[in-house]
């Protein structure tokens, strides 16, 4: 299955681009995404955005499809379809 994974702000910065397809197994999770991520953008993207156990830092919000993952299934929410499009938006506090 092919993902398209949209990197937003200092993510972008992190990573070096904006926009990555990743192949992934069907049935894939968005924790299984998380660790192609930290192969395929680097160790600064790695340091910044992922835990040291590859998971997704609590300040990254993700979206799939517009919707956040916390109103799926958190990072076991399953990647479906032959194209999902992932952003992932640092959270920041104030205004």
């Amino acid at each position: 299955m092919t993902v398209k994974v949209v990197l937003m702000g200092e993510l972008k910065r992190w990573a070096g681009r904006q926009e990555l397809t990743v192949e992934l197994p069907e049935g894939s999770t968005v924790q299984t995404l998380a660790k192609r991520l930290s192969d395929l953008c680097g160790e600064t993207f790695a340091q910044n955005a992922l835990t040291k156990e590859k998971s997704i830092q609590p300040h990254v919000a993700v979206f799939i499809d517009g919707v956040q993952i916390g109103r799926l299934a958190g990072t076991q929410t399953i990647l479906t379809g032959g194209k999902v499009e992932l952003m992932l938006l640092p959270m920041y506090e104030g205004g």
